[in-house]
């Protein structure tokens, strides 16, 4: 009774690998091509975002980054020493590390 019970896993097995060989072989290009807009997907996002974080104006005195500070869902600009507010152009009075001087 063995012997029948491993020739039949072993039929078994050999027909899951030939069906998978097919399956990987034959329909690979229609995996790859799938595969491939889903990645042109997910680059154009990420690159639509991080141009859309590039683009909000901080006054020059400092930055929005994509992983930075979030407000309401939003990124916001971090403001280098001495400046302020929403887009960093409120500079602070009595500051010690004024670049404009």
């Amino acid at each position: 009774m063995k012997k029948y019970c491993y020739g039949i896993c072993l039929v078994i097995s050999i027909a899951i690998n030939i069906l998978l060989s097919i399956y990987i072989y034959a329909g690979g290009e229609k995996n790859q091509e799938i595969s491939h807009q889903l990645s042109l997907t997910w680059s154009e996002k990420a690159a639509a975002e991080a141009e859309a974080v590039a683009a909000i104006s901080c006054s020059g005195h400092g930055r929005a980054f994509l992983e930075g500070l979030i407000y309401d869902g939003q990124p916001v600009c971090e403001c280098y020493d001495c400046y302020g507010g929403a887009d960093c152009s409120e500079l602070s009075p009595d500051c010690a590390a004024d670049a404009d001087r």
